[in-house]
């Protein structure tokens, strides 16, 4: 009988263990919480968006119930909206062409975005109209991007109005440090208030710019600007600047020849892992974000997601430099200005590049090299790694590593053809890409 009354026990504890979920975690997205048994996963969604909360119930039957929160995330993004602000730029029978304005998520995924609008009622859009858009699920990847819209609207154009004020504390003076001279160069505008008015570097980089003072009615969101300052402060950690404003001229950038601009680090582990990235640099390092300190550590997730020990997450390691380096010229592709979108879709595919680190690529590349008439472009082996060593810790199984340098020509140049590959991702994938203009 004691045997009998055992065995019920245990089938009792069993069933229980196989039914009842416990709590697994609370996550600081905006309040998500995780309840697991063996067979199913309860996760009461409260997520933060780029527009919104994503605020549902769902349950997860095996054998999704053993995957973490971040990767059914991946799959319940699908469901969540977002919206962004966007000026026209073409209108045909059943889609449209727009630009995100600047300062949009949207922006870092691509500078063009079509939709179709069958399904969207009849707001009087022509090109030249500013909308704002609402759609559901991913970006997808491809040039130009692509989105499932659910509704639009029209807005006022951004560059006619100013707001009052801004009213927003930027930095916090107890944690800012001086800049140094000339730390601040040309730059982009990307918002304007009536006392205050917001900026990004020229050539991209993790720092947003306040700039204390009235901006004159000549400039408009969108333009580039050579700014006279002063007081200018910074904080690393956040990627805010702050500086009173003087005077402003326009803008006459170019990329500086020689100097390694943006390259970016991925790091997609098979699970949540910590890991530790160390570049051995010959050159000097202008640029870091998170600030380098001798290397970066932090914890990567599978969907690439990277979060430092203070909590903040990043999609990338960023670094910039400047060196004597001599990249190899001999081999590579003379392509049109007008082609070159069309040419690095092509060759980063080769690369082992996936949709949304090609986008990024593009979109940061494209602008810079669209109206040159023609492009020389090598893609660099040993000339780029053994002047920018890296070492990752654990090691990847997969180091993909893409570095373009190229030369703007007036005339096409005949060039022996480089051949393009790249390794199988598999395992742990680390990717790095980024470039340099050849003088």
């Amino acid at each position: 009988m004691k045997k009998k009354k055992i065995l019920i026990t245990v089938i009792i504890v069993l069933i229980l263990i196989l039914i009842i979920p416990v709590p697994s975690g609370v996550y600081k997205d905006g309040g998500t919480r995780a309840y697991t048994s063996l067979t199913y996963k309860i996760v009461d969604w409260n997520v933060i968006t780029a527009d919104n909360i994503y605020d549902k119930i769902k349950i997860y039957f095996f054998p999704d119930n053993f995957k973490s929160v971040d990767e059914l995330w991946q799959k319940e993004e699908e469901n969540a909206l977002y919206s962004f602000d966007a000026k026209v730029l073409e209108v045909n029978e059943k889609s449209v062409l727009v630009e995100p304005l600047e300062g949009e998520r949207e922006r870092s995924s691509s500078d063009k975005i079509s939709f179709a609008t069958g399904n969207l009622k009849d707001i009087g859009v022509t090109a030249g109209s500013y909308i704002k858009i609402t759609y559901g699920g991913e970006i997808m990847e491809s040039y130009p991007a692509q989105i499932i819209p659910y509704d639009w609207d029209l807005i006022e154009n951004p560059d006619k109005s100013k707001s009052n004020k801004e009213t927003e504390t930027w930095l916090d003076p107890l944690s800012t440090a001086v800049c140094p001279e000339n730390f601040i160069g040309d730059i982009v505008i990307t918002e304007i208030y009536e006392d205050c008015f917001f900026g990004e570097f020229v050539f991209p980089s993790p720092y947003k710019i306040k700039f204390n003072g009235s901006l004159s009615d000549e400039w408009c969101v969108g333009d580039k600007i050579t700014p006279v300052y002063e007081n200018a402060v910074y904080n690393d950690e956040t990627g805010r600047i702050e500086a009173d404003f003087i005077s402003a001229t326009e803008s006459d950038f170019e990329p500086e020849p020689g100097v390694a601009y943006k390259p970016v680090i991925y790091l997609y582990p098979q699970r949540e892992t910590k890991v530790n990235v160390k570049l051995d640099y010959s050159g000097e390092l202008t640029c870091t974000y998170p600030e380098y300190n001798g290397g970066w550590t932090v914890t990567a997730s599978p969907g690439g997601t990277l979060t430092d020990n203070k909590g903040q997450t990043y999609n990338y390691l960023y670094w910039e430099g400047k060196s004597q380096t001599k990249y190899d010229m001999s081999k590579g592709f003379c392509v049109k200005g007008e082609d070159t979108g069309e040419f690095l879709e092509t060759a980063l595919n080769k690369l082992g590049l996936n949709r949304r680190e090609a986008n990024e690529f593009i979109v940061f590349w494209l602008p810079l090299m669209q109206d040159n008439k023609y492009n020389l472009i090598s893609f660099q082996t040993d000339s780029y790694t053994e002047s920018a060593k890296l070492y990752i810790t654990p090691k990847p199984d997969t180091l993909i590593r893409v570095f373009m340098a190229y030369k703007p020509l007036e005339e096409y140049t005949e060039i022996e053809e480089q051949i393009l590959s790249s390794p199988e991702r598999t395992g742990f994938t680390a990717v790095e890409w980024g470039g340099a203009k050849v003088s």
